[in-house]
């Protein structure tokens, strides 16, 4: 169904944009036949991550003249880089063998298979246009910095740019070909108490309060981290709004999130991070991967590093380690979680373990491994993934292959492992109230992916599922609607009455989320041995660290503990 609506959708903008340039393909000349192309503008659309990529390419009859991109939904930073970067390269190498961006495959494949279809319409041949694109670099020689920040995630850029505001020469290297990593996929509110957006409202909930509230939700956690935390926690929202990002609404006591208008909180963040390092004049490397730390007299010297130009060290005073987790690793997934085994991600795919690796190589101590955050709130079509947390979050239950509800709908990854050990996958059930009332599900539904019937029994039936004890389930939780009280599992939000037909099923699956443990650091962020003696100069910070926070609220620890680790590590600088 899905498919079948992005068709539509693709078609009526094909028809549209063809009739602009109506004729402009009509009128080739008589030598034609002899030309590379029939010069013309061509339309075609690629089916992109977030939606299709209309395309439009200009021929002459010897040449491609021009590459436009018309129209994408891909993401800020990330799938935009190709839209961005191709069509020059291409017109002026005429060839489309041009390298797909790390980290935005799908937004890549689509812009190509996009302009392919284009040459083919003007009567060229794709596969002839493989002419090798020059690489415009430099040759790899060994530099120096101050300090080195590993990773381009919110804990690196917020680490480079606090180390770089006190005065530091500052190295920043991504292995991806843009910044942002994990973090510009966040949704998440930014935990934070006194903000200036909670005391222009009256909220009167202290550090002292967040503090008390970590502990008692993280018992495995540590004290003192989550101490400076809370603690921090308001300096940090006021520094990222004073730096670009509109914090501007609290969704909770503890927390502060950005307006629905300004956009998603994650790439609001981690965009003004960018603007941030670019102020402070860090110098940033993409494409560019650390492989090993180098150490003097048990003390860190520099990182060797691997770019577009070959190999070459970058020795420095200090080191920050901001690598990310590694849940887009799943032989290391498997390793501390084995029945995670063959699980896709919904991460970054940079966060496959680097820091840890390398902090490991050096005698760094790790903590918490087993720390896996898994998510059963995700629909996927094999290539896409979709968080789709609107729907227990304002009404649907989740149930199994046999149609029985067994977690509570609304506890996200903290029922992800419960999920995993009923085979990892299940059925959303809501009623069309949530469509005609919540518009993030309105959204999915125009993606085409729910199942719909006109009853629960037929529901059960197209799912596969246990229509007696689908429709069993089903009357019980009105019951504990009617009621008020979740008797089986405790759930707060019993909203659904199940009494606006049609009925709705959406397959999630579980994604491994994140990973919450790594390189045991203290609350200043220095890397700790096995005996839990520092490692002179090296520091690390955000997902790919353990300090003690034990996943609690994952952009607020990358930026708090992003700040203080660029604060030592420039401080370590003599």
């Amino acid at each position: 169904m899905r498919n079948s609506v992005l068709r539509k959708i693709s078609l009526l903008l094909c028809v549209m944009l063809i009739l602009s340039v109506a004729g402009c393909s009509s009128n080739a000349p008589a030598s034609a036949s002899k030309s590379l192309y029939q010069a013309g503008t061509y339309t075609a659309i690629g089916n992109g991550r977030n939606g299709p990529i209309v395309v439009q390419v200009k021929f002459s009859n010897d040449a491609i003249t021009d590459v436009r991109v018309v129209s994408h939904n891909e993401t800020y930073h990330v799938g935009d880089i190709p839209i961005k970067t191709y069509p020059d390269l291409i017109v002026k190498n005429q060839s489309l063998a041009v390298d797909v961006v790390s980290g935005a495959t799908i937004s890549s494949t689509a812009l190509l298979s996009a302009i392919r279809q284009c040459v083919k319409d003007a009567g060229g041949d794709p596969s002839k246009l493989n002419a090798p694109i020059p690489a415009d670099v430099k040759a790899a020689t060994d530099t120096t910095a101050d300090v080195v920040v590993v990773g381009g995630g919110a804990a690196g850029m917020t680490a480079a740019s606090t180390a770089a505001s006190a005065g530091k020469k500052v190295i920043l290297v991504e292995k991806l070909a843009f910044l942002g990593g994990t973090s510009a996929y966040s949704i998440e509110s930014f935990g934070a108490s006194e903000t200036k957006v909670h005391k222009t409202l009256g909220v009167t909930a202290t550090a002292d309060d967040m503090y008390a509230n970590y502990i008692k939700s993280y018992p495995k956690g540590i004290p003192q981290a989550f101490n400076v935390l809370a603690h921090k926690s308001g300096e940090a929202a006021n520094w990222l709004w004073s730096i670009g990002a509109p914090l501007t609404v609290t969704n909770s006591t503890f927390s502060v999130t950005a307006s629905r208008e300004a956009g998603k909180m994650g790439q609001i963040i981690t965009s003004a991070l960018m603007d941030e390092v670019k102020k402070r004049g860090v110098d940033c490397r993409v494409n560019t991967r650390a492989t090993e730390l180098v150490m003097e007299g048990g003390a860190v010297a520099g990182v060797k590093v691997k770019g577009p130009a070959g190999e070459y060290t970058i020795r420095a005073k200090s080191v920050i380690l901001a690598t990310g987790g590694f849940a887009a690793n799943n032989e290391m997934v498997a390793k501390y979680k084995p029945e995670l085994k063959g699980y896709k991600n919904s991460c970054s795919v940079g966060a496959t373990g680097d820091g840890q690796l390398m902090a490991e190589a050096v005698g760094a101590q790790l903590r918490d491994m087993d720390n896996i955050r898994v998510n059963f709130t995700y629909y996927t079509d094999g290539l896409r993934v979709y968080y789709m947390g609107s729907l227990p979050n304002t009404g649907a239950i989740f149930v199994n292959k046999d149609g029985k509800r067994f977690i509570n709908d609304q506890a996200g990854y903290g029922a992800g492992m419960a999920v995993v050990a009923q085979g990892g996958t299940g059925w959303m059930i809501f009623d069309q109230s949530l469509i005609d009332s919540i518009q993030d599900v309105r959204e999915y539904y125009n993606l085409g992916i729910f199942v719909s019937a006109p009853t629960i029994e037929e529901l059960a039936d197209k799912i596969g599922v246990d229509k007696k004890n689908l429709a069993a389930t089903v009357e019980r939780y009105v019951g504990f609607v009617k009621k008020g009280v979740d008797e089986d599992f405790k759930r707060t939000m019993l909203n659904m009455t199940f009494d606006e037909p049609p009925y709705y099923a959406c397959k999630m699956t579980c994604h491994v989320q994140g990973t919450f443990g790594g390189i045991a650091t203290d609350t200043n962020a220095q890397v700790l041995k096995k005996d839990g003696t520092v490692i002179s100069g090296l520091y690390a910070a955000g997902e790919c660290a353990s300090v003690g926070t034990y996943g609690a609220n994952p952009m607020l620890t990358n930026v708090v503990f992003g700040r203080i680790a660029g604060q030592n590590a420039a401080a370590y600088v003599k």
